[in-house]
């Protein structure tokens, strides 16, 4: 793999220069950035803000402010193309008024009413800055829809992990295994990680990666349990990764038993509806048409309605595992080359397992090019044997997780 990128000082400028033409276009004196990932996006600067709130003030002509608690300044220094004098800081949270947020932001926000903050920011800064005169707003979202080389370089790198994670999920997947020995591969790739990536940043990676088993793998967003296993029925795995900011995931229906014949036929459904998504995925199209003819397709084989369908059949990644473009309908997204998206059509039957592939695909000039590859796309992919190996792996992981008191 080649060595990781790093987004330069110029490219941040960039983004910056992007959005305050944006702002100009918007009539908005100011935009107020408080969440992570936007600050992030336009600083490159990360931090855990827990309770203590943090503000990036980008006005449309003139410098970047910061205004963040006292005890970030030495730490938020790294903020890149954003000088010492730029950053206001407030003395805690909670603090005496004159030394809060509030008194700090007032005075060096330079506000002007009609200026715009951050939907998404907690109530109380939200009905601070709605009673300066701000209104809500997302600007930061239609930047962040195309990604710069750099970027997907960053996207390739993370999809590379998720690979590596579905890869060892498979290589402990066997008729009978606990989910905890799938789970207890998450620190071969985050050790991985760490070891691969120069200027590794902890508060910008994360892998979360687990086999749903049948039946739970009928709901996307449960949590399994440890000492569920993997028996008869359609399997998932789910491998979520962020390596320095940038996201990426990996998934894939599988099985550990041999498929019966309606599992075959369903899992042919959901293949045939992906390859129906993937032969509309190029620049021009509308992402709300992609779903519309997966959900038609799917409602006429009689798996349409919603408690069997669940979600969307994509999103995009960036900075996040979920975000724009939305390949849904009602989505007024528009593809276009340089954005990352899933292509995730699901078919659910409660009480007896789910069905969902999904890849990390970058859209190119004249289509799509995949960034994930992990195999069993097509046709079921049955991991049944157990190994000595594996036997000794379930025991030691058993025996250090207790499971086999549960068991007992």
């Amino acid at each position: 793999m080649s060595p990781a990128p790093s987004i330069s000082t110029e490219e941040y400028l960039a983004r910056r220069e992007r959005l305050q033409a944006l702002l100009r276009e918007l009539d908005a004196a100011q935009f107020v950035a408080t969440q992570a990932e936007s600050i992030y996006y336009l600083c490159g600067a990360t931090y855990e803000a827990l309770e203590r709130p943090f503000f990036l003030i980008l006005p449309a002509r003139g410098p970047v402010r910061l205004v963040l608690p006292e005890l970030e300044r030495e730490h938020l220094r790294k903020a890149r193309g954003i000088g010492p004098d730029a950053l206001h800081c407030y003395r805690d949270y909670p603090a005496p008024s004159g030394q809060c947020w509030q008194s700090v932001l007032a005075e060096h926000g330079g506000l002007t009413r009609g200026f715009l903050y951050e939907a998404g920011c907690p109530a109380r800064v939200a009905d601070w800055l709605r009673d300066q005169g701000g209104r809500p707003g997302e600007p930061v979202e239609q930047l962040r829809l195309v990604k710069s080389p750099t970027e997907i370089t960053l996207i390739r790198r993370a999809a590379h992990y998720a690979d590596r994670g579905v890869a060892e999920l498979f290589a402990h997947s066997y008729y009978g295994a606990t989910v905890a020995e799938g789970f207890a591969r998450t620190s071969q790739v985050t050790q991985a990680i760490i070891r691969e990536t120069p200027n590794w940043d902890a508060l910008a990676t994360r892998v979360l990666m687990a086999s749903f088993p049948a039946p739970l793998s009928a709901m996307p967003h449960a949590v399994p349990s440890p000492g569920d296993r993997l028996l008869a029925g359609p399997h998932v795995t789910l491998v979520l990764t962020r390596v320095n900011g940038y996201a990426a995931e990996s998934e894939r229906t599988y099985f550990t038993a041999p498929p019966t014949r309606q599992e075959r036929q369903l899992f042919a459904l959901m293949v045939q509806a992906r390859r129906i998504g993937l032969g509309l995925l190029r620049p021009g199209v509308a992402c709300a048409e992609i779903d519309a003819q997966i959900n038609a397709f799917l409602a006429r084989e009689g798996v349409g309605s919603p408690a069997q369908r669940l979600h969307r059949c994509g999103h995009g990644f960036g900075l996040g595992n979920h975000e724009g473009p939305w390949l849904a309908e009602g989505s007024d997204d528009v593809l276009a080359a340089g954005m990352v998206v899933s292509m995730e059509p699901g078919i659910y039957l409660q009480g007896v397992g789910g069905y969902r592939h999904s890849d990390t695909l970058l859209i190119t000039e004249d289509g799509f090019e995949p960034l994930t590859h992990a195999p069993g796309l097509d046709e079921p992919l049955v991991l049944q044997r157990r190994s000595l190996r594996q036997r000794v792996y379930h025991h030691l992981v058993s025996r250090a997780l207790g499971l086999e008191r549960q068991a007992g």
